[in-house]
């Protein structure tokens, strides 16, 4: 069994990759706390070779609920499971796969929300300017989880 993050969203448009940016910008200290970083970018498959049953997933992804731009929430996988929610703005997700494809789920959904999710290989403005507080965030809910 082991602990793994993992970072999903689209590089190509803008605050939907900030999920993946996070990631790598944190990479060493998630590390240090024992956990497997995986960039999943929009690639299922990919992401589910890399989960055995048993892991703790962590998944990081981007969001459009209408919240504050670069606020973070936190959901329990098995809680989202159980009341069927989809948090994130893709149609099928990796998350929806991922419930699919495991007969139990441990682990946290964390979301940042974004602003713009247009053609840019940037963040949009807002997220830049929080970037920084969003990582320090991001690794403290890590390292909460542990």
């Amino acid at each position: 069994m082991s602990t793994k993050l993992i970072a999903i969203g689209n590089r190509l448009m803008e605050d939907d990759s900030v999920a993946i940016k996070v990631a790598e910008a944190i990479y060493e200290n998630l590390n240090e706390l024992g956990l497997e970083v995986i960039i999943g970018e929009t690639d299922f498959e990919f992401c589910l070779a890399k989960i055995n049953e048993e892991d703790i997933i962590i998944v990081l992804d981007a969001t459009k609920l209408g919240l504050k731009v670069g606020e973070i929430i936190v959901y329990d996988l098995e809680d989202l499971k159980s009341r069927n929610i989809s948090l994130t703005q893709h149609g099928y997700s990796f998350i929806d796969a991922l419930m699919n494809y495991l007969k139990r789920i441990k682990g946290e959904f964390i979301g940042i929300e974004g602003s713009s999710f247009n053609f840019s290989l940037e963040l949009s403005k807002e997220l830049e300017n929080r970037f920084q507080d969003i990582c320090k965030k991001v690794l403290w809910i890590c390292k909460d989880f542990i």
